[in-house]
């Protein structure tokens, strides 16, 4: 049941991420054209190291302390972003989520 949880809320808060910095990136461009191709690189490029740092499958997925710091870097880049695109209250949500589901991965040894 809580591996369950851990990975529920693990795919909740990295699709989050996802979108908040493809969100960031739409708010960036001045015309809608430059927003939404901005959008789609932001995501891109989140997902793009994500999947290839952090993913489970991954070749190339970091180990140990490594992968730790590289899932709070990314959980603090989304919160970042959901800062600027949403205010503090969100993002502070976000950040805490973020933090909660890597402790419960730790615990369970599910990171």
């Amino acid at each position: 049941m809580a591996l369950a949880a851990t990975h529920a809320l693990a795919f909740a808060v990295e699709a989050w991420l996802v979108w908040a910095v493809g969100r960031w990136g739409f708010g960036l461009g001045g015309a809608p054209v430059a927003g939404w191709a901005l959008a789609l690189a932001c995501g891109a490029a989140a997902i793009t190291l994500w999947g290839r740092f952090a993913a489970p499958r991954s070749v190339r997925r970091l180990r140990g302390g490594a992968l730790l710091s590289f899932k709070i870097a990314a959980f603090a880049a989304g919160a970042a972003a959901t800062l600027q695109t949403y205010g503090a209250i969100p993002a502070a949500g976000y950040l805490i989520l973020s933090l909660a589901q890597l402790v419960l991965a730790l615990r369970l040894g599910a990171l």
